[in-house]
């Protein structure tokens, strides 16, 4: 008889949850099948879906340049999102605790309620099926999928139809991730989340470094860096100390409205009303949208000479006009932006 006869050989660990690795890829598949001949049609609508999650790259790109964005976009983000939406994927009782108030924080992105509810929804799961390890891992697989497309609708707009592409995405994305680290382990996960945003980031942040041509304006008070920049974003701007007493400030806008904020402290300090209609800052087309760093060498925060700079560089046009009731402050205004004026 041979001796081989009666040794059991183990069998494989039986992989759990198959069809969600089938599901996950069919989503993504379909909805990135869908959403290319839907851009074929209408490419301006996906576009404005994207134009969200384009604007928070822009923004980080101009305040920390493009390796940061590039290191967190694409290896810090992608390890952070799947600690928190995937590490109950062990099983264990302490990991399914972290991870659902980890993905109840992310829920803040919609708003509190949701943030209140997910937290509630996630501790009834570990309660309800405390004793029942499959079905617990289950139920949490679809509960933190479905969470993680919530927590990414803000990258999206548009109309609902290209807004649901992006969340059916997203969905699969999580499906996917989940067979990987239930089967195997959350490094799985980590690779496939990292090489995701890998694949999209890294060109999209090498475009942006080489289309946007950085100008600079410098003198003895101040050194102005300004990005012309495809797409808008208003956050930046909400600075309320922004020309006050600040050495360094950051800006996005036109050019016309970043010399008009300029424009209403030099009024300030010439006793002029800069609510006046008797000045007009004009933008100069090449440069629509930028992206701005101002900062001050010296506590002489030389708006005038910012003002007048820009117009030299030809990033601003300066017109004025004569009011009969109101010469002498129009006239005090034309003598202010008038580089060759002995007033100054």
């Amino acid at each position: 008889m041979d001796i081989n006869e009666n040794v059991v050989v183990p069998s494989r660990k039986p992989r759990l949850f198959r069809w969600a690795l089938w599901w996950g890829l069919g989503v993504i598949v379909t909805s990135l099948v869908a959403l290319i001949v839907y851009a074929s049609i209408n490419p301006d609508a996906v576009n404005e879906m994207n134009a969200p999650l384009m604007k928070a790259i822009y923004s980080m790109v101009c305040r920390f340049g493009v390796w940061p964005v590039i290191i967190y976009m694409g290896l810090v983000g992608p390890i952070i999102e799947e600690l928190s939406f995937r590490l109950w994927g062990n099983g264990k009782n302490w990991t399914g605790i972290v991870s659902v108030i980890l993905m109840a924080l992310w829920c803040f992105n919609v708003g509190w309620w949701f943030s209140l509810l997910a937290l509630s929804a996630g501790v009834a799961i570990l309660m309800i099926f405390k004793e029942d390890r499959t079905k617990r891992l289950f139920v949490l697989m679809l509960f933190s999928s479905v969470l993680f497309a919530v927590a990414h609708m803000g990258n999206y707009d548009g109309n609902w139809f290209v807004v649901l592409l992006g969340v059916l995405h997203k969905l699969g994305f999580g499906l996917l991730a989940s067979y990987l680290v239930v089967n195997h382990n959350i490094l799985w996960s980590m690779g496939l989340h990292i090489i995701n945003n890998s694949i999209v980031v890294l060109p999209l942040v090498l475009t942006m470094s080489q289309t946007n041509i950085v100008e600079t304006i410098e003198n003895d008070n101040f050194s102005l860096e300004i990005r012309p920049v495809l797409v808008h974003n208003d956050s930046i701007s909400e600075d309320k100390n922004f020309f006050a007493d600040t050495d360094t400030n950051y800006y996005f806008g036109n050019t016309s409205n970043f010399a008009g904020q300029a424009w209403i402290y030099e009024a300030w300090q010439n006793g002029i009303d800069p609510n006046g209609d008797s000045v007009n800052i004009v933008t100069d087309d090449a440069y629509p949208n930028c992206s701005f760093k101002l900062v001050y060498k010296t506590r002489l925060y030389d708006h005038h000479g910012l003002i007048v700079a820009m117009e030299h560089a030809g990033f601003i046009k300066i017109d004025t006009t004569y009011n009969e009731i109101d010469k002498k402050t129009v006239l005090d205004i034309k003598s202010t932006y008038d580089p060759l004026s002995k007033n100054r």
